[in-house]
């Protein structure tokens, strides 16, 4: 008896994962009792996640946001400000600031918790007061 309760309690379980990743919660739990829990949560496993890909469908619809300007130091053509929502990668860390290098050769690094664009390496030392 103790079996057939822990059989039906993991088959359940099954279902909730199922739902939780977008799936059929009734349909694996269904599978999982005829088959097998430990089938049935590997077949939940194995396939992906409907509600993250729709929540990636969301965000790929949308429109990116114009990147906005701040002034630092009086001059905004020399630095911009990017808070958009994106993940960074450095390509290295300088005096403790990571930073990317850009295709075009301007340097991209966060500072005060946003994205802030320098035209060159220089302006990017000058800036942390470093010289190279």
């Amino acid at each position: 008896m103790a079996i057939v309760l822990g059989w039906i309690i993991f088959a359940v379980i099954v279902g909730v994962a199922a739902s939780a990743r977008g799936r059929s919660g009734f349909g694996f739990f269904l599978l999982s009792l005829v088959l097998s829990p430990l089938i049935g949560i590997l077949f939940v496993m194995a396939m992906s996640n409907l509600k993250h890909e729709d929540l990636l469908k969301q965000i790929a619809g949308r429109q990116p946001a114009p990147m906005p300007k701040a002034q630092i130091g009086g001059k905004a053509d020399r630095v911009t400000v990017d808070r958009t929502p994106r993940p960074f990668e450095p390509d290295g860390v300088f005096a403790g600031v990571p930073y990317r290098v850009a295709d075009d050769g301007s340097i991209h690094a966060i500072m005060q918790g946003a994205m802030v664009r320098f035209r060159n390496f220089e302006k990017f030392t000058g800036a942390l007061g470093k010289s190279t």
